[in-house]
């Protein structure tokens, strides 16, 4: 059985401050292992509850050909993001999408149409970088 045969597709919004609009890039990144239906348990005022969620594992051992990937604040200060991706949780405004898409985000195209159009979509929520490993570099991302 192999892993990280699996392609997705990362949308990154960033704020484009001369057109005064947010704007969303897509980047299509081969080498993942994306997994469905993980359990995410939480408990909030003494109540549990448990949400399915997708879980995205990136391999850095090989590049598969993949543009840059930069940590979410360096990808931010870039004028030009053209050739580079990040993962952000904390603006929850980033998203993926199993396999390859290449609608471009804007007014007659959006991220609810986006998910309409894949059965497996959602938003980044959490993001753990293990690319400082001596082995089997990686990142995971949790998607809802």
């Amino acid at each position: 059985m192999s892993l990280f045969t699996d392609v997705m597709t990362v949308y990154n919004h960033f704020y484009d401050e001369a057109a005064e609009l947010d704007r969303w890039q897509f980047t299509v990144i081969r080498g993942v292992q994306w997994s469905h239906n993980k359990v995410k348990t939480s408990i909030s005022g003494g109540v549990m509850s448990e949400k399915r969620v997708e879980s995205v594992t990136v391999d850095f051992q090989r590049k598969y050909g993949n543009a840059e990937y930069l940590d979410p604040i360096a990808f931010q200060a870039l004028e030009n993001k053209s050739g580079y991706w990040t993962l952000n949780s904390k603006d929850g405004q980033d998203v993926l999408v199993l396999g390859e898409a290449d609608r471009e985000i804007g007014k007659d195209y959006r991220i609810s149409d986006l998910r309409k159009d894949f059965q497996y979509c959602g938003t980044v929520t959490e993001v753990s970088d293990n690319r400082n490993r001596g082995f089997l570099k990686n990142i995971k991302a949790v998607v809802e």
